[in-house]
């Protein structure tokens, strides 16, 4: 069991709700509940439980909506950063600290990260990931054994 808890990612901080919140939300649609409705009852119940966030009903229409969901990550997937902006430091500030923590968690994603740049480095031929021959590490990570899920909530 405490083998499985190590091996969870580190937690994404940009999320405030959680499946939990989620099945909560999409209970309350089918039961025809308005999007503003829905946003105030998960406030009343995330309060109720301690975390005092609430949402805006863009989030509830988010989670609630999977054509609007699909449409907003098409969207996201769009979005550029501007070289050396402070949006953009703080951008990779955010996903290395993410990147450390989910390697302090499960190893195995150190070990795929190193692999994986091996394999895309471009200036020289690597022979060598920690020891192991490259045609090996690469064996090793097409396998698939070094993969997780990247899902941070059901859909």
């Amino acid at each position: 069991m405490w083998k499985d808890i190590l091996k969870m990612p580190a937690k994404d901080k940009r999320y405030k709700i959680n499946q939990e919140d989620i099945d909560f939300m999409n209970r309350l649609k089918q039961e025809g509940k308005s999007n503003t409705e829905i946003r105030l009852e998960l406030g009343k119940k995330i309060s109720e439980g301690g975390r005092g966030k609430q949402i805006s009903r863009a989030t509830v229409i988010y989670w609630t909506n999977k054509e609007q969901r699909d449409k907003q990550r098409a969207k996201n997937a769009k979005r550029s950063y501007v070289k050396g902006s402070p949006e953009d430091i703080r951008r990779k500030q955010r996903d290395s600290q993410k990147r450390r923590e989910n390697w302090r968690a499960d190893p195995d994603m150190r070990l795929r990260h190193e692999i994986q740049s091996a394999k895309d480095e471009k200036r020289s031929g690597r022979r060598t990931v920690r020891g192991m021959d490259i045609k090996d590490a690469k064996k090793l990570l097409d396998s698939g054994k070094l993969q997780r899920d990247n899902k941070k909530v059901e859909e």
